[in-house]
């Protein structure tokens, strides 16, 4: 049953794309000191052994012929000229060409080019500009000796920022004025950073976070304006854009009008510490120094159709093992060119939330590409079903000799032999694998299958059903024994405790098999087992409520829950029963909505009409990375977060009160838990459905729209 619902238009996003350089992509060396991109866009980065520029694919060594190497200072001036401080040494460079190296008094701290484009430069004895002689000369002492940063208005308004407070020189002979927490407003006393945009606001950084102060006697701070982070500050820029990018001892954080960011170790950054920031003047490339190597952050303008495209390669490219479509497992931290497909315990479950997803693509767009991919999957999910030699008991997943623990004596794995081989299938399958089998099938069947397919399918999935049936409700292993999850009946779920959990959810996945069969096959006695377990067990009831609060501790069930739900109300056409499934559905999702799923909002609003928070949805498939890799990502450090309590009453470990965006959170699946801070190990990477099912259900639904 397809409902009438609503839809969004949506355009085309700005998503990143980052590479990390050490010196072993011709770096001096993996400590950044300063970076930035001259007036042709040339990227050149300083580091504690020597000055190097980037072509676009790697980095070589250029010789300022000048100091001992340590670059402390990168500037570039109105014309586009980079000035590089070594020590005394000022060494500017035009097109790639040393023009001149000028020796200034005490070592070169920064540099500011004012309005009126007069160059500023202080070091730790003097301040220097080329104001009135057309040269730099010693405009006036330093009284900052541990200077962190300078910025300029005019002459009348230059600033330095140190440990020592904030120093002004002004007035017609130029004097050093002090503001320091004694005298003024100023909140500390210890800067660590300086950076001025061109509307007389200058932004500080302080180890306490970052301070905006307009110059004269107003300032703003973390606890008066809440976009301020409150991490200890490093480095500031400003980009022509008007961003502001705040380097941290944990991160890039930064201020885009209405989008504030995070940018952290390891996802985004090589280490916690920020050294060094520079922006392109298009603001569409970002590079960050820290003292582990740089990164280069490109953004490209992207559609969502461009990003399924891309991750649809990506699957097929390095997902893909005999039709199953799972994690791959890596051998090098961060490469995805490493390793292999990951066999685990859920291959049918990922597999069949894949082929819904091309099945759902092949419904909206008829493209035989689609199709292929589909089928493909499809294949795969039915042999788990036969190599088993017991009926309508289905595998968990299998492997062949050379594969990791083929042959290790499992109790779990069992050998057999297909047409090319010796293999082990596993057993103790549980109640996601089958959910995942009815939910991708019956896509596949309504979207996809031919004449000939329907029937095996149909097949295939009423053994399933027959066999549960026969064995009171549960999957039975080769020893006899039900698995430990696949536990369906109405004298476990009604009457015994230890399955409180699972009352409501495993009576929606029964209802919801026995509705696909009887969809599929037509025959009766699926429709009256259906009926009886409503009429007579209180399944539709155990339904009106199926998700139990849990402090989103668990997601399993959840996933479970939303898979089910979409066999349920495309099959039910009883208005009387849909208002019980409709009831829990609503209290399900708005348990979940604070996580902003793309999955779950957009199937909540496709199988009801009802608004999902689409725009939710929309922002975290624009969100979520291309790269899916499992980056180890710690956000424990960050002061800004808000952490919840409400896991303790159930044993769960910390967790955030609100999920953090998806490009900043760890990477997950939908039924892992996204209100952790920390996790990933860089080994593992995720398979774009994460990605495709969402898209995909949401174009077959009419609910996206792009411009």
């Amino acid at each position: 049953m397809k409902v009438q619902g609503y839809s969004l238009k949506v355009k085309k996003t700005r998503q990143k794309i980052r590479n990390f350089y050490t010196a072993a992509q011709g770096l001096p060396s993996d400590a950044i000191t300063a970076a930035a991109f001259d007036g042709k866009g040339v990227l050149w980065v300083g580091t504690d052994k020597g000055l190097a520029k980037f072509d676009g694919k790697k980095f070589a060594k250029f010789d300022v012929k000048a100091g001992n190497g340590n670059i402390s200072m990168l500037h570039v001036d109105k014309e586009g000229a980079l000035y590089v401080g070594t020590e005394n040494k000022l060494v500017k460079v035009k097109d790639s060409k040393i023009v001149s190296t000028t020796e200034l008094e005490g070592n070169i701290i920064a540099g500011a080019t004012d309005y009126n484009g007069i160059d500023w430069f202080i070091t730790d004895r003097y301040l220097y500009t080329n104001y009135e002689r057309g040269t730099l000369y010693p405009y006036h002492e330093t009284e900052t000796p541990d200077c962190k940063g300078l910025a300029a208005f005019n002459e009348d308004f230059v600033f330095a920022a140190g440990s020592f407070g904030l120093q002004i020189i002004h007035g017609k002979r130029p004097r050093w004025a002090t503001l320091i927490t004694q005298t003024s407003k100023i909140p500390t006393n210890e800067l660590t950073a300086i950076a001025a945009d061109t509307w007389n606001h200058v932004w500080i950084g302080t180890k306490n976070g970052a301070l905006i102060f307009d110059g004269r006697n107003r300032w703003l701070t973390p606890d008066t304006v809440k976009a301020l982070p409150r991490a200890s500050v490093t480095t500031i820029a400003i980009g022509k854009n008007g961003a502001a990018y705040i380097g941290t001892e944990i991160g890039l954080y930064i201020i885009d009008g209405t989008k504030e960011s995070f940018l952290g170790y390891n996802r985004w950054l090589p280490d916690f510490k920020v050294t060094a920031i520079a922006v392109s003047s298009d603001s569409d490339t970002l590079c960050i120094g820290t003292e582990k190597g740089l990164a280069i952050i490109e953004f490209k303008l992207m559609s969502l159709s461009e990003k399924a495209e891309y991750y649809q390669y990506t699957v097929e490219k390095y997902h893909n093992r005999e039709g199953y479509t799972t994690n791959r497992q890596l051998t090098e931290k961060g490469n995805i060119e490493s390793g292999a497909p990951q066999i685990t315990d859920n291959d049918g479950l990922w597999t069949s939330c894949y082929v819904a997803s091309q099945a759902l693509r092949y419904g909206a767009t008829k493209d035989k590409k689609a199709l292929e991919s589909a089928r493909k999957g499809m294949r795969a999910m039915l042999k788990l079903m036969s190599i088993t030699g017991i009926e309508g008991f289905t595998a968990r997943a299998y492997r062949r000799p050379g594969e990791p623990g083929f042959g290790d004596g499992d109790k779990e794995w069992h050998l057999t032999e297909d047409e090319f081989g010796p293999l082990e299938w596993k057993g103790e399958t549980s109640s996601d694998e089958m959910t995942g089998h009815f939910f991708g099938l019956s896509l596949y069947y309504d979207l996809c299958a031919d004449e000939k397919e329907k029937k095996e399918i149909a097949l295939a999935l009423s053994n399933i059903m027959d066999h549960i049936l026969s064995h009171e409700y549960t999957l039975c292993d080769v020893d006899g024994l039900p698995t430990t999850w696949a536990h369906w009946g109405p004298h476990e779920l009604n009457n015994d405790e230890k399955w409180f959990w699972e009352r409501g959810i495993n009576s929606l996945e029964l209802l919801a098999f026995l509705k696909i069969v009887y969809h599929m096959t037509g025959d009766e006695k699926y429709q009256k087992e259906y009926e009886k377990l409503i009429r007579t067990q209180n399944y539709a009831l155990n339904c009106v409520q199926y998700k139990i609060f849990d402090a989103h501790t668990s997601h399993i069930d959840d996933n479970l829950g939303f898979l089910s739900m979409t066999s349920l109300l495309r099959y039910e056409q009883d208005p009387t029963i849909r208002q019980y499934f409709l009831m829990g559905f609503k209290h399900h999702w708005n348990d979940q909505r604070i996580e902003r799923s793309p999955l779950w909002n957009i199937m909540y609003g496709a199988l009801t009409g009802e608004h999902c928070d689409l725009e939710n949805a929309v922002r975290s498939l624009e969100e979520l990375p291309l790269d899916l890799i499992h980056h180890k990502v710690v956000n424990s450090v960050r002061p800004e977060i808000v952490w919840d309590s409400g896991q303790e009453l159930f044993g769960g470990v910390r967790q955030l009160k609100e999920p953090l965006p998806y490009d900043e959170k760890p990477m997950n699946k939908y039924d892992n838990n996204p209100f952790l801070a920390d996790r990933g190990d860089g080994l593992r990477a995720e398979d774009g459905t994460v990605f495709l099912l969402p898209y995909w259900y949401a174009r077959y639904y009419g609910m996206i729209i792009e411009e």
